[in-house]
C-alpha cells in the first residue's frame, strides 16, 4: 500500500507515542499544602521517568510539567501535563528546592523567615 519507508517509520513511532500515551501512563495528582513556614507542591505520577520532570522558576511563576521524549527520535515528545503556578510574594524564591522521591516530586517554597522583632523605620529628612 504505502510503500515510502521513512513515511511509515515516522509514523509507526508517532502511534508508538501515543499509544504509550493512551495506555501506559497514569494520570498526574498535583495537591498544594501551606505551612507555617512555607507550602509544598506535591506531584504524583507513578508511571513517569523521573528524567521527564521539568520545574522552572521566572520571577514569581513556578512552572512544573513533564514531557515523553521518543526513545527512538529524540525530536518528538509529547507533553504528558503542565501546571504553573503564581507563587505569593513571601515566598523566598532563592531557597526553592525540588526533590523527587518514590515516584513523587515535591516542590518546596519556603516562606522569608521572619525576625519576629518590631523594626523602627528611620525617617529621612530631605
Amino acid at each position: 500500500m504505502i510503500k515510502d519507508r521513512e513515511f511509515l517509520k515516522n509514523i509507526a513511532q508517532q502511534i508508538d507515542l501515543l499509544n504509550t500515551l493512551g495506555g501506559g501512563v497514569s494520570e498526574t495528582y498535583v495537591d498544594v499544602k501551606k505551612y507555617k513556614k512555607g507550602a509544598v507542591i506535591n506531584v504524583w505520577a507513578a508511571s513517569v521517568d523521573p528524567a521527564a520532570f521539568k520545574v522552572v522558576l521566572n520571577n514569581n511563576q513556578l512552572s512544573v510539567f513533564s514531557v515523553l521524549q521518543s526513545k527512538e527520535n529524540p525530536a518528538m515528545a509529547a507533553p504528558l501535563f503542565n501546571t504553573t503556578f503564581m507563587l505569593p510574594p513571601q515566598v523566598d524564591l532563592g531557597r526553592v528546592e525540588a526533590i523527587y522521591k518514590e515516584g513523587q516530586l515535591m516542590v518546596k517554597l519556603p516562606y522569608y523567615e521572619s525576625t519576629g522583632q518590631p523594626r523602627e523605620i528611620e525617617i529621612k529628612q530631605l
